[in-house]
């Protein structure tokens, strides 16, 4: 007796699982449906007022440290008289940020000289 209680007991909750999952992938198929009915929405409002369709939530691609790298030491190879950390940045297009932080936690490559805002920096 005890061991058909168990048995059923397994059953049902392998049934809850399965009307879970289901009920799971119905609400992601609603959920892109809604989505597609707003794009479609955000295209026809451009349209009609001229202005570009608002660009919901796109993350921004993550640049690797080995492009980091590269593009820094490319630039720095391309300016013998060195360059400032705004400079880098600037020429690299990345970010300010990633280029002092790289920049700081890499000093043994680099030679720089002056202080703070007037530092410059070369190849080694």
């Amino acid at each position: 007796m005890e061991k058909d209680v168990t048995i059923q007991i397994q059953e049902l909750e392998g049934r809850i699982k399965s009307l879970r999952a289901s009920q799971l992938d119905e609400l992601q198929d609603k959920l892109k449906e809604a989505r597609q009915v707003v794009a479609e929405l955000e295209a026809e409002l451009a349209k009609i007022t001229g202005k570009a369709p608002a660009i919901v939530s796109i993350r921004r691609k993550r640049t690797s440290s080995e492009d980091v790298r590269s593009g820094i030491l490319k630039a720095l190879a391309s300016s013998p008289q060195g360059l400032s950390k705004k400079q880098i940045s600037d020429i690299t297009e990345l970010n300010y940020n990633t280029v002092v932080l790289y920049l700081k936690s890499h000093k043994k490559d680099f030679k720089s000289t002056g202080s703070q805002r007037a530092m410059r920096f070369f190849l080694k």
